[in-house]
Formats: structure tokens, C-alpha cells, sequence
């Protein structure tokens, strides 16, 4: 009898690490692209009027992943300015936590 239940606690933590290893695994990949050097930022029309005034509605979008933040502003100088530049959107910067939120900073992917 305490064979089998060694036997049967050794099977339940090899199954335990297994998902543990596994839970690990899925929480290292990235599959909203958020690490992937895809992001552009683009003006977003319909949500004129929804930002702070002198600002304009901008979202983030990945065209690869299809995924998008469009809870975004920037000043039309500043959106002007980085248009089309790709980034990634974990190096994206904002000062407030809100909606809209204000873009701070961005490290784009061509270095500058």
C-alpha cells in the first residue's frame, strides 16, 4: 500500500511540473505582438471630438496581429512626426492612465 502511494504521489508531481512547465511556456510567448517591432500609430477619425482639446485621437495598430489601442492622443505635430515609424508596444509611454490617454514617449524601432 505506501508503494502505491508513492508511486501515485511521484505520477501527481510529474504532473503538477508538467503544468507548471507549460504555464511558463504560454506566459513567456507574446501573441498580441506587444514585443513585435509591427506598431504604427494612426490617426483615428471617428473618435474625433472624444480627446482633450488641441489634441487628436490616435491608435496603435499591428497590422500582423491585427490588434489595436485606440485610447490614444497626441498633438497633430507630433502625430505628423511619427506617422508610418514602427515600434513596439511595450516601448510606448503615456501619462495618464485614462481615457484618452496622452502619449508620453515611444522608443522606435529604427533608433531614433
Amino acid at each position: 500500500m505506501a508503494a502505491w502511494t508513492l508511486m501515485n504521489l511521484v505520477a501527481a508531481t510529474k504532473r503538477i511540473l508538467m503544468v507548471m512547465a507549460g504555464l511558463t511556456l504560454l506566459a513567456a510567448c507574446d501573441p498580441d505582438g506587444k514585443k513585435e517591432c509591427a506598431w504604427v500609430l494612426e490617426p483615428e477619425p471617428k473618435l474625433d471630438g472624444q480627446t482633450d482639446p488641441g489634441y487628436i485621437p490616435l491608435c496603435a495598430r499591428n497590422r500582423t496581429t491585427m490588434k489595436e489601442d485606440c485610447r490614444l492622443q497626441a498633438t497633430l505635430e507630433y502625430a505628423q512626426k511619427v506617422y508610418g515609424r514602427k515600434f513596439r508596444y511595450v516601448d510606448l509611454r503615456v501619462t495618464s492612465a485614462g481615457s484618452p490617454r496622452t502619449i508620453a514617449k515611444i522608443k522606435f524601432c529604427d533608433g531614433d
